[in-house]
């Protein structure tokens, strides 16, 4: 088949790896304009796009998706496919100019996990079953048929980062698949989603990083793994602040008073609404994430309690 890809960040490169290595022709990347990206701010480009200039791929980076002369430079590529991965919400014309339409890799069991976070919003909501669904894509966002949806088990280990990983590479699989299938002239029924069992996974504010030591140690571990290993979960108090990367539960020990921070030799833990948290990696302002024992040995001002 001859597609094009669409696709920004990281997750999207595992499925244009596996489009490359497949019998499918990539004949267009299409990737986001440069951004400022890092402390210095300097335009950059985006994940997809420096690997598609790297493999030697055309790249074309709209400022608009609606504009004439892109469109009609994508309908002069008689794409048969148009591959979607973690990219911009696409115009009408965009998806019903190839013959089989956009697909889409979504890192959830749709119709759960609507929206540009789904990785996340399972972490911090602490489900322990999670998937990827290839989709055809409709106007109605994240709501078009599921051509194909496979599970896969949450570990209680897993942060974003391991599950980030791990879905896009499942996910990579999938499309190829499910490519494969409609080259060699199987149908593929799309299965319309359940409107009833919608849940969302909007978009992240700052505030969803904050640590709110009044919680169950549980809904505290799934913020800190949801936030892991970028851009990390924020316990403060008052200027201070501190990122948590990873931390465990410690069930056995004395209870601490919520919010209250409690020093052992090379180790540090913080009350909760029930258990102590044990902390394990921190980042603190304007260093390096570390493991506790490390940064204690650096003897920082520590406040007595976070907020």
């Amino acid at each position: 088949m001859r597609v094009a890809f669409c696709g920004n960040p990281a997750f999207a490169l595992p499925t244009l790896e596996a489009l490359l290595q497949s019998a499918h022709e990539v004949v267009a990347v299409i990737s986001s304009p440069d951004r400022p990206q890092g402390r210095g701010r300097k335009l950059a480009p985006m994940p997809v796009k420096k690997f598609a200039l790297e493999k030697d791929l055309p790249v074309l980076t709209p400022q608009k998706l609606r504009d004439p002369d892109f469109l009609l430079e994508l309908t002069g590529l008689n794409l048969d496919a148009l591959i979607v991965v973690a990219f911009r919400i696409l115009p009408h014309e965009m998806f019903t100019l190839p013959r089989w339409g956009a697909l889409n890799v979504h890192p959830s069991l749709l119709p759960k996990g609507r929206g540009p976070a789904p990785i996340q919003w399972t972490l911090l909501r602490g489900e322990t079953e999670t998937g990827v669904s290839i989709i055809r894509l409709t106007e109605e966002i994240d709501g078009g048929g599921i051509l194909d949806q496979r599970r896969t088990p949450v570990q209680s280990h897993e942060s974003f980062g391991d599950l980030h990983d791990r879905l896009a590479r499942m996910g990579a699989g999938m499309l190829v698949e499910v490519l494969d299938a409609l080259e060699s002239g199987i149908s593929l029924q799309p299965v319309m989603q359940d409107e009833s069992q919608v849940t969302t996974a909007r978009k992240l504010k700052p505030e969803d990083y904050l640590l709110n030591f009044n919680l169950p140690a549980t809904d505290l571990l799934n913020r800190i793994r949801a936030f892991a290993p970028f851009p990390g979960a924020i316990a403060k108090a008052g200027q201070f602040s501190l990122k948590i990367l990873s931390a465990q539960i410690d069930s056995e020990a004395s209870p601490i008073p919520a919010a209250q921070l409690k020093l052992f030799h090379d180790s540090m833990s913080i009350g909760t609404a029930d258990h102590p948290l044990s902390l394990k990696y921190v980042k603190p302002s304007g260093g390096k994430a570390m493991p506790v024992a490390e940064y204690l040995r650096g003897r920082p001002q520590l406040p007595e309690r976070f907020d």
